[in-house]
C-alpha cells in the first residue's frame, strides 16, 4: 500500500518498446483480434502507464494519495476495528462523508465502540431510540444493518477464526471476490462501500469507475466497455504488475486521465476525447478505428 503521498513506483519503457497497436490490426468495421497478448507484454504495459502518469502530471503536481488516509480509524488489525470501517462506508453511502465524519463520535458511541459482541445484543427497542438522536444519521434501515453486520461478523468469525482472517483468506490478486462477497453478505453494504472498505482498510485493491473502464475498453485491453469482475481484476493485476506499483495507483491515474478530476482537462472524456492531446495514440483501439 502507498504511503500518504506517495506516488506509485513508475517502470518507463526503453525508447525502443514495442507498442501493442503496432502488434495488432484494426479492420475497417472495427473488429480487433485477441486481447490477451496485450496483458502480458509487461514493457508496453509500462510504457502506457508512464505515458498516463506523465500527462496527468504535467496538469498536476499533487501526488497521488493513500486511500488509507480516508480512513476512519488508523487500525484494521482487529475485527472491531474492520467492523467500525465497514459501518463507517455503510453510512457514508448516499450522505456527505463530511456530515458522517461529524456525527461518529456519537455513532460510535451509540455502537458500544462497534465492539461485534456487543453491538449484536442491541435490542430494536435500543435502535427506535437511536432512530430519533438528531447527534446520528438517522437511517432506521442503516442503524438496524449495524446489529445485523455485527451478527454476520460473529458468524465470520466463528467459521473461519475471526473476520479478518476470512478477508485475508482470499488471494492478494483475486480481492475482487472478497468485495463481492461484502456486497452480498452484509445489509446495507453495496458495491462503492464495500470497495472503500477495502482501500481505507489498507488492501491492495483498485479503484473501479465507469472513467477507467471506458478508456480500458478504448485502449483494447478489455473486451467491453463494462467487463466482468474478473475480467477487470485480470486488466488492473497486470497493469500492477507491468509498474511494480499497486492496482489503486494504477486505476487511480486511469480514472484521473479519463475524467479530468481536479485536472484542467479530461484527455479520454465520453463524449469529445482529446485524442489529438493524448500521447496514447500508437496503445488505442479507438484512436485508430477514427482514424
Amino acid at each position: 500500500m502507498l504511503a500518504p503521498g506517495q506516488p506509485f513506483i513508475r517502470c518507463p519503457a526503453p525508447p525502443d518498446a514495442p507498442h501493442m497497436a503496432n502488434r495488432r490490426s484494426v479492420s475497417k468495421s472495427g473488429n480487433t483480434g485477441p486481447r490477451t497478448d496485450r496483458l502480458t507484454d509487461e514493457i508496453a504495459l509500462a510504457d502506457l502507464m508512464t505515458r498516463v502518469s506523465a500527462k496527468n502530471n504535467q496538469q498536476s503536481q499533487e501526488p497521488l494519495p493513500d486511500p488509507t488516509q480516508w480512513a476512519i480509524r488508523p487500525d484494521h488489525e482487529s475485527d472491531q476495528g474492520l467492523f467500525e470501517e465497514l459501518c463507517f462506508h455503510m453510512f457514508s453511502a448516499g450522505f456527505s462523508g463530511e456530515v458522517v465524519r461529524k456525527k461518529w463520535p456519537a455513532t460510535r458511541q451509540a455502537f458500544k465502540g462497534f465492539a461485534p459482541d456487543a453491538v449484536a445484543r442491541i435490542r430494536e427497542s435500543t435502535i427506535a431510540q437511536l432512530a430519533n438522536d438528531k447527534g446520528l444519521i438517522r437511517n432506521r434501515r442503516k442503524l438496524r444493518a449495524v446489529v445485523d453486520n455485527a451478527k454476520q461478523v460473529l458468524a465470520l468469525a466463528g467459521e473461519f477464526g475471526s473476520f479478518r482472517a476470512w478477508l485475508d483468506g482470499f488471494p492478494a490478486d483475486a480481492l475482487y471476490l472478497a468485495h463481492g462477497e461484502i456486497a452480498k453478505r452484509f445489509a446495507c453494504v453495496g458495491p462503492s462501500a464495500a470497495e472503500w472498505f477495502l482501500l481505507t482498510s489498507g488492501y491492495d485493491y483498485y479503484f473501479a469507475t465507469d472513467h477507467a473502464r471506458r478508456m480500458l475498453f478504448r485502449l483494447g485491453l478489455t473486451s467491453r466497455e463494462k467487463p466482468s469482475r474478473e475480467e477487470l481484476n485480470g486488466v488492473f493485476m497486470a497493469l500492477a504488475a507491468a509498474t511494480g506499483g499497486s492496482p489503486w495507483a494504477a486505476s487511480a491515474e486511469l480514472f484521473l486521465f479519463a475524467s479530468g478530476f481536479r485536472l484542467t482537462e479530461a484527455i479520454c472524456a465520453e463524449q469529445a476525447p482529446l485524442c489529438p492531446k493524448c500521447p496514447l495514440w500508437d496503445h488505442c483501439d479507438h484512436f485508430n478505428q477514427r482514424r
